[in-house]
């Protein structure tokens, strides 16, 4: 079962970010960094990066209103009983490993 997850959550992905570069009018890089499944596979949660970062609530709000959009989208290329249910959060793992990263960079060089 967790193998069909994670082929499902890379599928999904992959849908997810050739949506988002068809409708990239946002002026803003948006990355899709993981996806999270629920068990039921009814819902999924999209973690995305974005910059510039000052741009992350404008970005989360125009993804939320194109909610549909994304579900029409995937449907044409998820051939599975239920479509899920699409959630758009900031992936703040990715935005601490970063951080890190910079520090790093920032004392070792």
């Amino acid at each position: 079962m967790e193998f069909r997850r994670e082929r499902m959550a890379s599928l999904i992905k992959d849908i997810v970010s050739s949506f988002l570069k068809s409708k990239s009018g946002f002026g803003v890089l948006i990355s899709v960094t993981r996806i999270k499944i629920s068990r039921d596979f009814k819902n999924v949660t999209v973690f995305i990066s974005i910059f510039p970062e000052d741009e992350e609530s404008n970005v989360l709000n125009s993804l939320k209103n194109k909610g549909r959009e994304l579900r029409n989208f995937a449907k044409k290329q998820l051939k599975t009983k239920f479509l899920p249910q699409f959630k758009f959060e900031v992936d703040e793992e990715e935005k601490a490993r970063q951080r890190m990263e910079k520090i790093m960079i920032e004392e070792g060089g």
